[in-house]
Order: C-alpha cells, then sequence, then structure tokens
C-alpha cells in the first residue's frame, strides 16, 4: 500500500480530471471520481497511516490536514506515515535529539 495506492490514485485522478469536461453521464461520473481521488490522494498520509497501526496517531493527521497542501507538509506527513511514527515515539524521537 506504501506505493501502491499512489500509483493507482494519481493516474485515476488525473485521467477523472480530463474526461469530466462535459454535461453527459460519463463527464458528471468522472467529475465526481475526480474530487472523490483527489482527496484521498491528499489525505494518503493519513489514510495509510489508519491502514497500518492499529491506533492511528492524529498528529499525522494534524499534519497532514494543516500543511498537506504544501508539497513539503504532505512528504512529511508521507514521511511520517512510512516511519509508523506515531504520537508517543514522535515525541521521544524528538527530545533524543534535543
Amino acid at each position: 500500500m506504501k506505493v501502491f495506492g499512489l500509483v493507482l490514485l494519481a493516474p485515476t485522478c488525473l485521467v477523472s480530471y480530463f474526461i469530466s469536461s462535459g454535461d453527459n453521464g460519463v463527464a458528471i461520473a468522472a467529475d465526481l471520481m475526480f474530487y472523490v481521488t483527489a482527496i484521498a490522494l491528499y489525505l494518503f498520509p493519513s489514510i495509510y497511516a489508519a491502514a497500518v497501526e492499529p491506533i492511528p496517531p492524529r498528529r499525522i493527521f494534524l499534519i497532514n490536514l494543516l500543511t498537506g497542501w504544501t508539497l513539503i507538509g504532505w512528504c512529511v506527513a508521507y514521511y511520517l506515515a512510512l516511519r509508523g511514527l506515531g504520537g508517543q515515539q514522535v515525541e521521544e524521537e524528538i527530545s533524543n535529539r534535543g
């Protein structure tokens, strides 16, 4: 799910964006698909963390939600989700560095 989710979501979002012009049923369905995949792509680090860890860390969700619109914030949230650093582990790692 680490990379497979991104490989699946990114092209789906892009293709549905290009198909969504028009007023027919296919365009409306593609428009809906675009919004769903865009939100899933934006929140992918949080979705991944929730799928992998038994108690999903709120810290990753907050970083993703508040700074995910920047590429750096999204990458930080994705990095933390990949490392599996949630809640208490992040605080311990920060205190060990400083």
